[in-house]
C-alpha cells in the first residue's frame, strides 16, 4: 500500500471491518483511512475504534454511507483530498436474512445484494479509472460450497467472485477472499456460534451418559 494514498473500508465498523483497519495500520503501513458503515460514528465501538488507530499514528476519517447508493458513494469520493488519494478498496460489509429458498422473499434478497453486490459494483463503477493497488473483496465459501438457508448470501458472494474476475480480465487490480468461519465472533455470526457452541456441549453430554 501506498502510505501516502486513502484505503477505503466498507462494513468499516463491523467486527472483520475494524479488525482489518487495525490489521492494514500495524502490518501494511497504512496512513489515511476511509472508514464506511451504515452507522457511522453511531456505531458501536466507533469511537474506540478511531481512538485505537489515531493511537496508531493513522488519519481516519468516519462517514456515514450507503455504498451501494452511487450517488452517496460519489460524493464521499468527491471529498477526497488531493494529496491522498484513492488508492486501495477492501468491501467487508455484509448483512444476513436467511431463509429457506422456497420461503425467502424478494426483501430479503435485496438486503442482502445491496449490502454486498450492489456496494460491489458501485464501488467498482466508481473507480475502474482510478490507480488502485488492491480491491479486495470480503467474498464467502458460501459462494462456492453453498450454505443451508443461505441462498441469498451465497448468490452475492457468488457476484463478488465474479466481479474480481471481471476486474482481472480487465487489467483491473481484485482479489475475493471465500472466507470460511471466522474464529473471531462478529454481529453477524454470533448466532452461529451460540449454535455450535450449544452442539459442542450437547455432544459432550451425550458422550459423559
Amino acid at each position: 500500500l501506498d502510505p501516502e494514498k486513502t484505503v477505503l473500508i466498507t462494513g468499516a465498523t463491523g467486527g472483520l471491518g475494524s479488525l482489518i483497519a487495525r490489521h492494514l495500520v500495524e502490518a501494511h503501513g497504512a496512513q489515511h483511512l476511509l472508514l464506511l458503515s451504515r452507522s457511522g460514528s453511531k456505531a458501536k465501538g466507533a469511537k474506540e475504534l478511531l481512538k485505537e488507530l489515531k493511537g496508531l499514528g493513522a488519519k481516519v476519517t468516519l462517514k456515514a454511507c450507503d455504498v451501494s447508493d452511487p450517488e452517496q458513494l460519489k460524493a464521499l469520493l468527491g471529498k477526497l483530498p488531493k494529496a491522498h488519494p484513492l488508492g486501495a478498496i477492501v468491501h467487508a460489509a455484509g448483512v444476513l436474512d436467511d431463509a429457506t429458498v422456497q420461503k425467502l422473499t424478494p426483501e430479503q434478497l435485496g438486503r442482502v445484494f445491496k449490502a454486498k453486490a450492489d456496494s460491489a459494483l458501485a464501488l467498482h463503477e466508481l473507480t475502474k479509472d482510478q490507480e488502485l493497488s488492491a480491491f479486495v473483496l470480503f467474498s464467502s465459501a458460501a459462494g462456492a460450497l453453498g450454505a443451508p438457508g443461505q441462498a441469498n448470501y451465497a448468490a452475492a458472494n457468488s457476484f463478488l467472485d465474479a466481479l474480481a474476475q471481471r476486474r482481472r480480465t480487465e487489467g483491473l487490480p481484485a482479489t475475493s477472499i471465500a472466507w470460511g468461519l471466522w474464529q473471531r465472533e462478529s454481529a453477524m455470526t454470533s448466532d452461529l456460534f451460540f449454535f455450535f457452541s450449544s452442539r459442542r456441549r450437547h455432544t459432550r453430554c451425550q458422550s459423559v451418559t
